[in-house]
């Protein structure tokens, strides 16, 4: 078993390293990113819809659209998963108002 100096975390495109206490640090998932910005509504929103888009697959792509989000933006190829979230959060609260309004809108017509 390994201390806590002597652990070796390895680095992903889809997570986020965050230091914590002590000069160690974690790794943060996309998801667990999205949960720790957003009020906990909005939160389950934002799940639902990342699961139908893409299962919160950063590496996803349907035809021109990419990442977790789905997005048309070329941006979204190579970016992180949280840097995709991030572009995802501002999307929708430009062209919905929310991560609500943009699941209600992909409910009904099967986009957003």
């Amino acid at each position: 078993m390994l201390g806590v100096t002597g652990a070796l975390l390895l680095s992903s495109a889809s997570y986020a390293v965050a230091p914590i206490h002590d000069g160690i640090q974690i790794q943060q998932t996309p998801k667990a990113y999205a949960k720790a910005v957003l009020p906990l509504e909005e939160y389950r929103c934002i799940n639902k819809l990342y699961y139908y888009e893409s299962r919160w697959n950063h590496k996803a792509r349907n035809g021109s659209h990419y990442g977790i989000p789905q997005g048309r933006s070329i941006y979204l190829k190579t970016a992180t998963g949280i840097e995709q979230i991030k572009w995802g959060l501002k999307y929708n609260k430009n062209r919905y108002g929310s991560n609500c309004n943009a699941l209600a809108f992909f409910r009904k017509n099967n986009y957003h």
